[in-house]
């Protein structure tokens, strides 16, 4: 006997797995081939989707960068948006277009996960790898930990 299931149309694999989340084009395209579909069907029923505006990457960096603005710094935004869409200009604008304030993040996160200000330089070292790992620069990093666990308001990037 044959325990192997026919595979379902592409098309309705495709739109079935849009209907779950959004997808690149490139990261959907590279799910359906993981199911074993041909190449070039594929990117025909893609380019077709992408058409009737069903695969929109510029709506899909939009929605990953506002998702993932609130944990992660610009840098780990970057990266997660360049292995999911080809285009690097789209990512560049992408992330030109939607601003995020990286201080005020780094130093929430900063609050959230440690409950006072570093007290030795390894709690610094710390804490700094902390926000590395997080994807924000070093420089945003030693500025969040210089301010996070002050008394006063979070200042703006035009103060330093």
């Amino acid at each position: 006997m044959n325990n192997l299931k026919p595979l379902p149309p592409l098309k309705s694999k495709a739109l079935d797995l849009l209907a779950r989340r959004d997808y690149a084009y490139q990261e959907l395209l590279q799910r359906l081939l993981q199911y074993g579909y041909d190449y070039e069907e594929i990117q025909t029923v893609l380019n077709d989707l992408r058409n009737k505006s069903f695969i929109n990457d510029e709506r899909y960096a939009e929605n990953l960068i506002n998702s993932k603005s609130k944990r992660y710094g610009s840098l780990k935004i970057r990266h997660l948006l360049q292995q999911k869409i080809a285009d690097n200009d789209l990512v560049n604008e992408s992330l030109k277009n939607n601003p995020t304030d990286e201080l005020a993040t780094a130093c929430t996160l900063l609050n959230r996960k440690y409950r006072h200000a570093p007290q030795n330089y390894p709690e610094q070292a710390k804490y700094l790898r902390f926000l590395v790992s997080r994807g924000f620069s070093s420089s945003i990093a030693l500025k969040a930990i210089k301010i996070a666990f002050s008394d006063e308001e979070t200042p703006s990037d035009d103060e330093y």
